[in-house]
């Protein structure tokens, strides 16, 4: 005969409101972060330390902490495509792509996303990345981001190297 468990204490039942929450979390209708009260104001917080994390090229604890707001809130367009630079430059382009993939599938004009995804497009030879540089020159049309910045200066130099005539022999 084993050893003689004794029963765990019953625990304190959870508020109603609590139990509401959980019960929608369940049902698909909430995200974590809105059963555990996370805030826009402090997941933009956290997502700026992810943010400074990668520029100090902390690219794992960068992902750990966008891994996390995506977690939270799967609909999370910016963190979805924060975590797809962060996987991007870490090299795991698979994972890039997803997480681009998904941060479109919350927010399909996400400049970010889509300019980063065109690249990563192009660079692997897949031609829809032009559309993805288009469409986030089209989602971003004053420019105030840095990617679509650069998606609208990548477009023009294809544009302008397409346009160009060939050298001709000497």
């Amino acid at each position: 005969m084993g050893p003689i468990v004794e029963p765990a204490a019953p625990r304190a039942p959870f508020d109603p409101a609590t139990r509401a929450r959980l019960r929608a979390f369940a049902r698909g209708e909430l995200t974590w972060a809105e059963v555990e009260g996370l805030t826009f104001e402090r997941a933009t917080a956290i997502a700026q330390i992810g943010c400074d994390l990668a520029q100090a090229g902390r690219l794992e604890e960068a992902r750990v902490i966008f891994e996390g707001l995506v977690t939270m809130n799967p609909s999370d367009s910016g963190a979805a495509g924060a975590l797809g630079t962060v996987f991007q430059r870490l090299g795991c382009l698979d994972e890039a792509l997803a997480a681009y993939d998904s941060a479109l599938a919350a927010d399909p004009d996400n400049a970010v996303a889509l300019a980063h995804r065109g690249e990563l497009r192009l660079r692997t030879g897949d031609q829809r990345g032009l559309d993805d540089l288009a469409c986030a020159v089209r989602a971003d049309v004053e420019g105030r981001t840095a990617a679509s910045r650069r998606a609208r200066a990548v477009l023009s130099a294809l544009t302008a190297s397409a346009s160009s005539p060939a050298p001709r022999p000497p």
